[in-house]
């Protein structure tokens, strides 16, 4: 067992006695596994003047002389300690604690500790101390000023309070371990105590019985270890199950696995209190950061960092992000919302070139966001109409096309405030814009499943289609469009309609067509433009292989989210790493975000890719 593996389960052990109100277990577990200080215990017993116990109980976690922090802590404790002695007139206790703990601390401070020991010939310290009033008075100060001190510890500031672990989470995998037990043999009541074997684990049996090699990584250190096979951060734990990898030839009814060890990897995100859904999500070009929008107009980035884990700084589903907070003046980027006129408003956003901007709306005005102090810098566009698609011109930050629900479709220059153009043709509200970035073409498409290219040299239109959609589909919904990496193709999602279409001629070069309608929420080229990541109206995620639409896997909710979660939690949005083809990312209708990668670095979701 690993020494991670073992902080991780007293971690949980430790969350488990704080919830059943096991004060002193947990305080003893805390400091002899030096996981977690107990700062209203240590006050406890400063304010009580029980010098001996804080002192022991601050040696688990830190010597004397570690650092300058200690050596203030314990120099301030030992001193109260030798003011309390005099002021009770005990000359010998005070004596005893001025040659025995004050002296160690002489080198360098030869003058105050002369000062302190000319206190044994005072009759009352206040003639000398005269801002010392009483003990209790002096335990409260000294108290205020050692909190202010561990909080900037370096080796206590970390373990000040337990990771933001889900509640009851022992308890979660202990039933999940039943579980496996009456999964592996349904005639025989399941008992965790009947393994009393290290080498019998309950979990590790069944996993093993059913042919998945894996190990039980519980992680709370902030990242996942570099060979566990899921996924968790700041204490968000994933189960690790079976993750059915399915192949099919477009006929629902013969789907079959292609690997029962089959896994990915997964991570979920730190996640935000006051966030509910993810309506969208976009990762920065560098890949190193990942912007979300919730439906309460609410902006969350997460960065990852740079380190012996992840050399290159990339987003990862083996290392946790950090989910970044405004800076100090600053509040958290958000949408405003006082101008929504409707009851449904549509939230969109997009990233600028280098991703120093992002444009974004939750049906009220338009809001431009800097990206590095978070700042607000604009709104514009009151509704009506209201905002229902965004998207910068390559070309120039400053300007950006703008798609309304009255089906009307303008280019604006924010530094000038001026509308440039108003690109007439759509008959329905405008829900994609999607700028080439080699060629001079804008494709734009709306609810009614309309797409049009526009020239965009001198912003005139130059074709449009209508999509050949099903009979039996959904008369009206979003079209969605997103370019190939090739910028010469671009994606069409509508509904039940997902292929790929060439921008000469607007022609369909290939689709998607199950027996079965299904109907499709969102879906995303990976970086290579090689697989078609995809969101079923179920929240079922389908990998599709892009050269030929064969579904190549799919992830359904139970492969990664906890067997007590509501049926109603379930994946709406999703987005692929820029440089990542393996790496996507969605977003779940209860404000959690999770990262997937294949099982094993450098893998493929595609067979012989």
């Amino acid at each position: 067992m690993s020494f991670d593996l073992n902080k991780e389960l007293a971690l949980l052990v430790l969350q488990y006695f704080h919830e059943q109100s096991f004060k002193e277990a947990a305080r003893m577990l805390g400091s002899e596994s030096g996981l977690f200080f107990d700062l209203k215990y240590f006050e406890d017993m400063v304010l009580k003047g029980k010098w001996d116990e804080a002192e022991n109980y601050l040696l688990r976690f830190t010597k004397v002389k570690d650092n300058d922090y200690s050596i203030k802590i314990y120099f301030e404790m030992r001193k109260q300690k030798y003011f309390e002695a005099l002021d009770n007139n005990d000359r010998y206790k005070a004596l005893d604690i001025l040659l025995k703990d004050l002296k160690v601390f002489a080198q360098g401070n030869e003058k105050l500790i002369k000062d302190l020991s000319h206190l044994l010939i005072v009759d009352n310290i206040r003639e000398i101390k005269p801002t010392y009033r009483d003990a209790i008075s002096a335990r409260k100060n000294l108290m205020f000023e050692i909190k202010k001190i561990i909080i900037q510890h370096p080796l206590l500031c970390g373990k000040l309070k337990l990771p933001d672990i889900e509640i009851h989470r022992l308890r979660h995998l202990l039933n999940q371990s039943l579980k496996w037990q009456k999964h592996q043999k349904p005639d025989q009541e399941p008992d965790l105590l009947r393994y009393h074997d290290s080498n019998s684990n309950p979990c590790a049996s069944a996993l093993t019985n059913s042919g998945i090699a894996t190990e039980w990584k519980l992680s709370t250190s902030g990242r996942p270890s570099m060979d566990s096979e899921k996924g968790n951060c700041n204490g968000v734990l994933g189960d690790v199950k079976k993750l059915a990898i399915e192949e099919s030839h477009n006929k629902p009814n013969n789907v079959f696995e292609i690997g029962t060890s089959s896994q990915c990897q997964f991570l979920q995100l730190p996640k935000h209190p006051e966030v509910k859904k993810i309506v969208k999500l976009a990762y920065n070009n560098g890949g190193n950061s990942l912007l979300a929008l919730a439906s309460n107009g609410i902006h969350l980035i997460w960065l990852w960092p740079r380190t012996g884990f992840n050399l290159d700084g990339k987003a990862s589903a083996q290392v946790c992000p950090q989910l970044q907070q405004p800076k100090d003046g600053f509040q958290v980027m958000i949408n405003d919302l006082s101008s929504v006129k409707c009851e449904n408003p549509v939230s969109c956003f997009a990233l600028s070139k280098q991703g120093g901007y992002v444009i974004s709306t939750s049906g009220g005005m338009i809001s431009l966001f800097n990206m590095v102090s978070y700042k607000t810098l604009r709104t514009i566009m009151s509704p009506p109409p209201m905002v229902t698609c965004l998207a910068f011109y390559p070309e120039d930050n400053n300007i950006f096309g703008i798609g309304f629900d009255d089906s009307s479709l303008i280019i604006y220059n924010v530094r000038d405030d001026q509308v440039l153009h108003k690109l007439e043709g759509h008959s329905k509200r405008v829900t994609a814009l999607a700028f080439s970035n080699t060629s001079n073409f804008l494709i734009s498409g709306d609810a009614n499943s309309q797409i049009i290219q526009w020239n965009t040299n001198g912003w005139e239109k130059q074709k449009d289609i209508n999509l050949q959609i099903h009979e039996n589909q959904m008369p009206e919904s979003d079209t969605q469009i997103q370019f190939h990496p090739d910028q010469i193709k671009f994606l069409v999602v509508y509904v039940g309609h997902l292929a790929i279409y060439d921008i000469t001629g607007l022609r369909c070069v290939n689709e998607w067509v199950p027996e079965v309608p299904q109907l499709i929420s969102q879906a995303t080229f990976s970086s290579d433009g090689h697989i078609v990541y995809s969101i079923l109206v179920d929240g079922t995620v389908t990998i599709f292989d892009a050269t030929n639409f064969e579904i190549c896997c799919r992830i359904s909710t139970s492969s990664y989210l906890p067997p007590i979660s509501s049926l109603s939690i379930y994946p709406i949005s999703i987005a692929a790493h820029p440089q990542k083809p393996n790496q996507f990312v969605v977003g779940l209708t209860d404000g959690s975000v999770y990262v997937f990668e294949p099982q094993k670095p450098g893998g493929n979701w595609i067979k012989n890719h």
